[in-house]
């Protein structure tokens, strides 16, 4: 039987504080998004007194990491917690780092005037990245304190080259810098793990796209195939075939770029999306080009429940095998895992795409 444990961690370290009991947990580590729906409960079985135990579930001060077997499964900033009198324990949501990038801005906060800043950034789109998780996790030195505990490697090269001016007046929190930078292309994953001795976090992982590099081969339906169960999910809701970007500048001097299919068999999909940062026309169409590759299709996505100590992981590539399927050809498909999901029992689910789609 698989060790769980559930840690309390520090907020800003990472450092375990604490192990407590859970009755329940669930989680999703995802490509490109921050999860939603992890959680975990935690019963008043007496191990840990009232008092303890409410400082320990303490929103947004502590995390909580899910480790199985050594490994950890997922950490998530607590975001508050229910009781309700007669159920005897206390249900935790749970953010994962996407969660703190939303309260974050992606602007120097060395500057005293942040209104009147402005960088501009030339790189592949990985080196963008790292330049707004500093300037959200390095650049403020003062209290509260900004730290997090992710690694930011260096960047190998990685798609074409960029430049961007970044406005301070913009007020860009960290998820929207990190959604404009996967408009673009950019593949992200958090990878949460231990990091230093005692404590856990993130390691960032991105490309354009990004694989981890690691191949796993599946019998989805042979009788003794580790796939226990499969779904396939088709999602045209962000389909386009007119990719409209706007630009730096305002009223008329906006900047803005239509880049239309116009041999769509499609009714007309139109779609705005606002790049302040970019202040170049041909940048511009290039990113609105972009789009109606990424959108131009629905998005495949096939859920895969496997045994929990199945050793795959987001941004793995998958090479499925398919037989006698009422639904599904037959024949060998690749697909990039972009969802794990899990509980306490001993299967998780597995979402993996083709690269690309909307």
């Amino acid at each position: 039987m698989a060790e769980l444990l559930t840690h309390v961690c520090d907020g800003i370290t990472g450092v375990k504080v604490d192990t407590i009991p859970a009755s329940a947990r669930s989680y999703e580590r995802l490509l490109s998004a921050g999860d939603s729906g992890s959680r975990a409960t935690v019963p008043l079985d007496g191990s840990f007194g009232k008092a303890a135990l409410k400082a320990l579930l303490h929103p947004w001060r502590y995390m909580l990491a899910f480790e199985r077997d050594g490994q950890i499964e997922y950490n998530g900033y607590i975001h508050g917690r229910t009781y309700k009198r007669g159920s005897s324990m206390v249900n935790v949501p749970l953010g994962d780092l996407w969660s703190l990038m939303n309260t974050r801005l992606a602007v120097d906060h060395s500057e005293e005037h942040v209104e009147e800043w402005a960088e501009t950034v030339v790189g592949v789109l990985g080196v963008h990245l790292n330049t707004g998780l500093v300037w959200a996790r390095d650049s403020y030195t003062g209290t509260p304190d900004a730290f997090f505990p992710l690694t930011i490697p260096g960047v190998a090269p990685s798609g074409p080259s960029v430049s961007r001016t970044y406005f301070g007046y913009h007020l860009t929190t960290v998820t929207d810098y990190l959604n404009d930078l996967m408009e673009q292309g950019l593949d992200i994953y958090f990878r949460p793990g231990w990091g230093d001795p005692g404590a856990v976090g993130w390691v960032t992982n991105s490309g354009v796209p990004w694989s981890s590099g690691a191949t796993s081969e599946f019998s989805a339906t042979a009788d003794e195939s580790p796939v226990t169960g499969f779904s396939e999910t088709i999602d045209g809701i962000r389909m386009m075939n007119n990719s409209i970007r706007v630009g730096e500048g305002s009223e008329v001097d906006m900047l803005a770029i239509s880049n239309l299919d116009v041999g769509s068999a499609l009714p007309l999909l139109e779609r705005v999306t606002q790049s302040k940062t970019v202040t170049s026309t041909s940048q511009l169409s290039m990113m609105a080009g972009q789009d109606l590759v990424t959108y131009g299709q629905p998005t495949e996505q096939w859920d895969l429940q496997v045994t929990a100590d199945t050793q795959v992981d987001v941004g793995d590539t998958l090479r499925l095998r398919f037989d006698g399927d009422p639904w599904i050809d037959d024949g060998w498909y690749t697909r990039r895992v972009v969802k794990i999901s899990g509980d306490m029992s001993d299967t998780k689910t597995v979402g993996v795409q083709p690269v690309g789609g909307a």
